[in-house]
């Protein structure tokens, strides 16, 4: 499976026609007007990335409030590249958040660039994902580049370390307080004393 995406999306003839009549500047990308257009882009870039967020590698939900369409190079700062299709990509929320409207070209530029040697981040469209990050146990993220480093920094991805963290401690205490549960269920009555005592404390 490649690790970036080799076909952005095509926009219709229509939709083309409407994006030109409807879209004057970034802000209007919010407008519920274009809501089919972007339900199109999410459903066409979903296998396209293996459902997968374009910068942790996270497997995407399927309610919008799950998946984001990311423009790659910010489209507050270039508004002309709103539905340029080679800017688009699909990433979660959080990664989204994240990156925000930082800066990630070296330079500033006039038409979509055709590669990716202006871009300080892995680009989706350009750069295979593997040469420049390696995952360690889905939450660990090691630099294999410069561009690898600055995505890691720019989305925060080490925030993925603590989040797995929390997770594994939930759990474990889900599972002490079920096996204390089975223990008082089978106890005799000084032994129900104790392990009650026990999880008083572990509710406080």
């Amino acid at each position: 499976m490649s690790s970036f995406i080799k076909d952005p999306y095509k926009f219709t003839i229509s939709e083309k026609d409407f994006i030109k009549v409807n879209f004057s500047n970034h802000l209007d990308w919010d407008k519920p007007i274009f809501n089919t257009i972007k339900t199109n882009i999410r459903d066409y870039l979903r296998p396209k990335q293996a459902n997968k967020c374009c910068y942790c590698k996270r497997e995407l939900g399927y309610d919008i409030k799950d998946v984001d369409i990311e423009h790659i190079i910010p489209k507050s700062e270039y508004s002309n590249f709103s539905f340029e299709p080679k800017n688009l990509a699909l990433s979660c929320p959080a990664c989204n958040t994240k990156k925000g409207e930082k800066k990630i070209l070296n330079k500033k530029i006039v038409r979509y660039p055709t590669h990716s040697k202006n871009c300080t981040i892995v680009h989706a469209h350009y750069d295979n994902y593997n040469e420049n990050i390696l995952i360690h146990n889905g939450c660990v993220f090691e630099a294999l580049s410069s561009k690898g480093s600055n995505t890691i920094t720019v989305c925060e991805l080490f925030r993925l370390k603590v989040v797995e963290q929390k997770a594994k401690v939930k759990i474990s205490t889900k599972n002490k307080n079920s096996q204390l549960v089975n223990l008082i269920m089978s106890a005799d009555q000084e032994e129900l004393k104790n392990a009650m005592v026990e999880l008083m404390k572990r509710i406080k």
